[in-house]
């Protein structure tokens, strides 16, 4: 496996906002963490209250309607839908829903609804709002602000780890390159051509979702870079099993390897798991893009840079 970590490329400072963008991360992660498990002993506490074996037959009907494991995520799937509303949902899932012995179809249905529609409200007002609502952006609401917050919030310490890890190998080299400006400018314009071209795509298919995480800016990060210095190189680490080391890769490698492996799935495959290949693939395009709609006078100073290093590295290894 190979782990980016940073680019052969000196720092004359410090990357302030490259790092502050990690902190910002960490920070909201741990407070999703805390809210989350909140959370969760509030669904706990709803879903253990007393109930008639005839609402946990409807529960468990439910369940198996809707693909879920019972109260928890039944609630959550009702109440959490990125498209329709609570009484939307219930009545799909109603019309679904195996009708109950001694009603007819239509007396089942009406009293599955009652109940679902009375389970909703008392969900609502004993349990908070998904801790992750006013951060991650759904695709039907167009929302500008949350396609920026979805950027700095993470699923799991895993998400956040890898995300943070390749950002940082590609950023702190962009930041020094362009400048606090154009670097906090990038993040928020590639947030939201993500967002935009994600709500666009989920529009035409006819399936949004939620969605959050890094990993569009970091496709970004490596588009930008690759555009800046196409002949740089990353230092990655590499293991496997009890074999370690490091080796030095021309970052367009990287990104052909990364980007190119998100687009053949994008093409070939219809499910794509927890992980939105979309949002890599245009957050890799929108970074290329940005480079060579507003960088050019950057590039050529790069490549400079860039040309100067190695002819000194050249001059060392000779000595």
């Amino acid at each position: 496996m190979f782990l980016p970590v940073k680019a052969d490329f000196p720092l004359p400072r410090f990357p302030v906002l490259t790092v502050l963008v990690c902190v910002v991360c960490l920070g909201v992660h741990l407070k999703q963490q805390h809210d989350w498990t909140e959370y969760g002993a509030a669904v706990d506490s709803f879903c253990s209250a007393e109930r008639s074996n005839l609402e946990r037959m409807i529960f468990d009907r439910v369940a198996q309607v809707t693909g879920d494991y019972g109260c928890a995520d039944v609630m959550y799937a009702i109440t959490n839908d990125p498209v329709r509303d609570a009484n939307e949902v219930i009545a799909d899932i109603a019309s679904k829903v195996r009708p109950l012995s001694g009603l007819s179809a239509e007396a089942s249905r009406e009293y599955v609804t009652q109940k679902l529609e009375e389970e909703a409200r008392r969900f609502k007002a004993r349990v908070p709002s998904d801790p992750d609502s006013g951060l991650a952006y759904n695709t039907a609401s167009w929302n500008p602000l949350t396609m920026v917050t979805s950027s700095f919030a993470h699923g799991d310490w895993l998400h956040i780890g890898f995300n943070l890890v390749f950002f940082f190998a590609f950023a702190a080299t962009v930041e020094f390159l362009v400048g606090p400006l154009w670097f906090l400018g990038f993040v928020l314009a590639d947030s939201w051509f993500i967002g935009l071209t994600g709500s666009a795509f989920a529009a035409l298919d006819g399936e949004h979702y939620w969605t959050l995480g890094l990993s569009g800016i970091v496709m970004g990060m490596m588009g930008l870079f690759v555009y800046l210095l196409p002949h740089a190189k990353i230092r990655c680490y590499y293991f496997f099993i009890v074999i370690f080391g490091s080796v030095a890769i021309p970052g367009w490698v990287l990104v052909a390897w990364y980007l190119g492996s998100d687009v053949l799935t994008l093409l070939t495959e219809d499910d794509y798991g927890m992980v939105n290949i979309m949002a890599h693939v245009m957050g890799g395009l929108g970074g290329y893009l940005f480079g060579v709609l507003f960088l050019g006078d950057v590039k050529r100073r790069a490549i400079a840079v860039q040309a100067d290093l190695d002819w000194r590295e050249r001059e060392r290894r000779l000595r």
